[in-house]
């Protein structure tokens, strides 16, 4: 009896382990509206930057920290996005689950194919990151890659549930790629059209929806506007016709609204992820935000 007692013990705390949530914390808000589309109720998840923040400056606080040291499964966006502050909140959270290498840790950028990664590293050309530009779920196919992972991840850590996750990735899939083609024709006529960004965040989303990147408000990446850069762009945009400046609440917006007087182009605020602006509640309203945030700036 007694070893059927302990038997029916151990099948009971099983179970309620399989039961239990996995505790999901990712670096960024889209990355976070990923994880919970995919894990659905099998998940809770914390992001551990706000949307109006700059992800490549986050203070490593200690409540960021205790996040981690609870996590079951860390995902970050990698390409050193996070550098100056993720690994300092993984070592400080002593949580073994999460460190890198470990099965809890997730860098998403694994599932897709850099852009702009440089030949000649330097200093002196600003805050360029070695593996390629980070920003890459501004283009939404790329989402469709991190999606899958994301399942896969989840399965592994919890067998029991693989099919709800890849359900869950399946049909964000569907919903998603069915909203990719809505973009790409409401940007049909945005091809060839150049803009200038305030920083090299950008170059995804114009390779997936064909516009040109003609230049930053940022001299380098990283780097405040100068008033020679600034004067430089001015006349870059006025010999080009540039229509469009893209920034991001997280940017001061002085520079841009100078030039948007100098050449007569129109500044569009965008939400690059969910939270950046009240439109913006998960990744597809983000992205149909900027979508239509450009398309109106065109057609005024």
């Amino acid at each position: 009896m007694k070893k059927l007692s302990w038997l029916f013990c151990l099948l009971l705390a099983s179970v309620a382990v399989s039961a239990a949530p996995l505790r999901v914390v990712t670096t960024t808000p889209d990355l976070a509206d990923l994880a919970r589309k995919v894990g659905g109720d099998r998940v809770t998840v914390d992001a551990l930057s706000k949307g109006n923040q700059d992800p490549h400056f986050v203070e490593a606080k200690p409540s960021l920290i205790l996040k981690v040291r609870d996590a079951d499964l860390l995902i970050q966006t990698g390409l050193e996005l996070e550098i100056g502050w993720a690994p300092v909140l993984i070592q400080a959270s002593r949580n073994a689950r999460v460190q890198m290498g470990a099965p809890g840790f997730l860098d998403a950028s694994s599932f897709i194919s850099p852009l702009e990664t440089p030949v000649v590293l330097s200093r002196a050309a600003g805050d360029v990151h070695p593996g390629g530009n980070p920003h890459y779920l501004a283009d939404p196919l790329n989402a469709v890659a991190v999606v899958k992972g994301i399942a896969d991840k989840l399965s592994q850590m919890d067998p029991l549930h693989a099919a709800t996750y890849a359900k869950n990735a399946e049909d964000y899939t569907r919903l998603l790629s069915a909203k990719i083609a809505e973009w790409e024709g409401l940007l049909a006529s945005a091809k060839g059209v150049p803009f200038v960004s305030y920083h090299k965040n950008m170059a995804y989303f114009a390779q997936r929806f064909g516009l040109v990147e003609a230049g930053e408000i940022e001299p380098k990446p990283g780097i405040p506007p100068t008033p020679k850069h600034t004067a430089e762009l001015i006349a870059l945009m006025k010999t080009r016709q540039v229509p469009l400046i893209l920034t991001m609440p997280q940017y001061e917006g002085r520079t841009a609204a100078s030039l948007a007087k100098a050449t007569g182009a129109n500044v569009v605020v965008l939400a690059l992820v969910p939270g950046a602006l009240p439109e913006a509640t998960d990744y597809i309203a983000a992205m149909s935000y900027n979508v239509a945030a450009i398309v109106n700036a065109l057609g005024r």
